[in-house]
């Protein structure tokens, strides 16, 4: 019953952070179902196990903010359509990958991610300097590095995607939240799959996640379309570096 409550809490907030700042929640999940039942004397969620629940999770709150965006005005197919296909190929890969590795350089690729994602954040991109036009190769191939990474950690690869598309590719900050989202939910599909079939998704304990998920996701996303972009911007940035350096102390 504790665990059942503490993954109803960690769903929440994994799931409203998702539709608050378009991503998926991985990034706070992962490290949140690692450190948190701990504390309550609780040691059954590995690396592995908490790789295909934050697979789940992040399933089922990228479909309900998805579905949340779908009339959104500022969904770009331009960033959707080459990034969808791309991170689907390589979410495949990566989380079939994660079954042949142990469940340190899950930790690792997950930290670095992290880290990356930290210092991305911090690059700063003017309006007057943002692209409404995208190379959709580059698009394609940037998605499919991020998916195979992100998909070994079971995430959706939202949390990477996100400060990829601000700092290098300059894209609008509304476009952005908005498309992530959508990006994330294509990449989640082949992940979640994958972590089912190796075996590292647990049915039972993923129920409370996907409750939580279906019912927070879209509460973020309208907190999203009336908050100011750049406090949206450092919650995401301030989330991602206090998961990196949690991450980071274990791993040491």
């Amino acid at each position: 019953m504790t665990l059942f409550i503490l993954l109803l809490f960690i769903g929440a907030i994994g799931a409203f952070v998702s539709g608050l700042v378009g991503i998926g929640g991985a990034i706070i999940i992962f490290p949140m179902l690692l450190f948190i039942p701990p504390l309550f004397g609780i040691d059954t969620i590995t690396p592995h196990l908490a790789s295909g629940l934050t697979a789940a999770q992040v399933f089922f709150s990228t479909l309900s903010g998805s579905i949340s965006q779908r009339s959104n005005p500022d969904a770009s197919r331009q960033l959707i359509v080459p990034m969808g296909a791309g991170i689907l190929l390589g979410s495949i890969g990566g989380a079939y990958s994660a079954s042949l590795f142990d469940e340190r350089i899950i930790n690792i690729v997950y930290t670095a991610l992290a880290i990356l994602a930290v210092i991305l954040m911090f690059v700063k991109v003017r309006p007057e300097q943002t692209k409404t036009q995208f190379n959709s190769v580059l698009l394609f191939v940037a998605a499919t590095l991020i998916g195979f990474l992100s998909g070994i950690v079971g995430a959706g690869g939202a949390f990477i995607i996100v400060p990829v598309l601000l700092a290098l590719f300059r894209a609008p900050f509304r476009s952005v939240v908005a498309s992530s989202i959508i990006i994330a939910f294509i990449s989640s599909i082949g992940t979640f799959l994958i972590k089912a079939a190796t075996g590292d998704v647990d049915f039972i304990l993923m129920i409370p996640l996907v409750i939580t998920s279906l019912i927070m996701a879209p509460v973020g996303t309208r907190i999203s379309k009336k908050t100011n972009q750049s406090v949206l911007r450092y919650i995401l940035a301030a989330l991602i570096a206090a998961a990196a350096i949690k991450m980071l102390l274990q791993i040491l």
